[in-house]
């Protein structure tokens, strides 16, 4: 099966999948064409979700080393780049009850390990559309500080969120390196302009394009607004063609 356009470029984490989950659910995303990255363990992700924005959440339940809200408490928090990102827990049969209270507290869909592969197919296909990362490529202009000098590059999105953003580049910015930036979005005269960090740089041979992830810090002004309704009207736009 070929990726579909739509699940191209997508981010997906495993947290708390020992190997046989991983060699369980890992064909079923490659077949969506998504990137994959796994932790075995919830505790050591936990700094990865606070500083790296990805699309689907996939998560071992019950977990051994942190308590399960407070995992999801951390993915919600309103500074957290996962914020919005689509969270599925998966259990063992007799543990998917106790799983499904946490839907609407901070996960979005709870499955039992046990389904066919055909059901947790499904599962995986309904969080990409909850996933709400946009396929949108517009210039960019950055300044990255590196050292005692500044670095400008004009560039391309190949995705943005309302946290961050996918920008093709050829350069190797370690990761932590602060930027400034800013875009126009189609339709609005005033450009986007804000402080980013790199936090994300793209896997040769694994991803399509060569680029940076970079997480936002801050907006100008009314930037976040306007990025939020910008691709709000996008998505219904798309969902409706």
């Amino acid at each position: 099966m070929e990726p579909s356009s739509r699940s191209a470029g997508r981010s997906v984490l495993l947290v708390n999948a020992d190997a046989e989950l991983f060699d369980k659910i890992a064909p079923l995303l490659n077949r969506e064409g998504l990137d994959v990255d796994r932790f075995p363990r919830a505790r050591a992700a936990l700094d990865l979700i606070a500083r790296v924005p990805v699309d689907v959440l996939i998560v071992g339940y019950p977990l051994p080393d942190v308590e399960t809200q407070e995992l999801l408490d951390a993915v919600r928090g309103a500074d957290s780049p996962c914020r919005h990102s689509a969270l599925l827990l998966l259990a063992r049969g007799e543990e998917l009850h106790e799983a499904q209270r946490f839907i609407g507290r901070g996960a979005n869909e709870a499955v039992a390990v046990e389904e066919s592969a055909e059901r947790l197919q499904a599962a995986v296909s309904r969080l990409l559309t909850v996933a709400p990362r946009s396929g949108l490529r517009v210039m960019v202009r950055i300044v990255v500080n590196i050292g005692e000098g500044a670095a400008l590059e004009m560039s391309q999105t190949e995705n943005l969120s309302e946290t961050g953003m996918l920008v093709r580049t050829g350069e190797v910015y370690p990761l932590g390196s602060r930027l400034s930036f800013e875009f126009h979005l189609g339709g609005q005269g005033q450009p986007i302009r804000g402080e980013g960090e790199v936090v994300r740089q793209t896997m040769p041979g694994r991803e399509s394009v060569r680029g940076v992830g970079i997480r936002f810090i801050s907006l100008e002004r009314d930037g976040q607004v306007r990025l939020q309704r910008f691709l709000r009207e996008l998505a219904t736009e798309r969902g409706t063609s």
